[in-house]
């Protein structure tokens, strides 16, 4: 009797595991579903934010430009307001040379 009674209970655990099993694969098949669900969701949140960050360089890079034109304008009304050109050329040159090309400091390719 008691082999009987073994193999009742060890069926009966065998039920209650395979039910438990059951269970866990529903609940993770939804947690999937719904985990799917949000990356949709999400996904133009990171559209956004991608599009904020270049916006943001693209500001920066705005900031810049803008700087060294400010820069440029102002070496521009210097000159022609009769200040020397020199002051305002980024060239190190030696003076009396003839072959001066002048950068001027606001331009790209001056080192300041």
């Amino acid at each position: 009797m008691s082999d009987n009674l073994n193999i009742k209970l060890l069926k009966q655990h065998a039920a209650i595991l395979e039910t438990a099993l059951q269970t866990v694969n529903n609940v993770s098949k939804s947690i999937t579903e719904e985990a799917a669900a949000l990356d949709v969701e999400l996904a133009p949140v990171q559209d956004a934010t991608d599009a904020l960050v270049a916006c943001e360089r693209a500001q920066e890079r705005a900031r810049f430009a803008e700087a060294k034109l400010n820069k440029a304008v102002a070496d521009l009304r210097f000159v022609m307001a009769g200040g020397d050109p020199c002051r305002v050329c980024a060239v190190k040159c030696t003076f009396g040379e003839g072959n001066c090309k002048p950068v001027w400091r606001g331009e790209a390719g001056a080192d300041l």
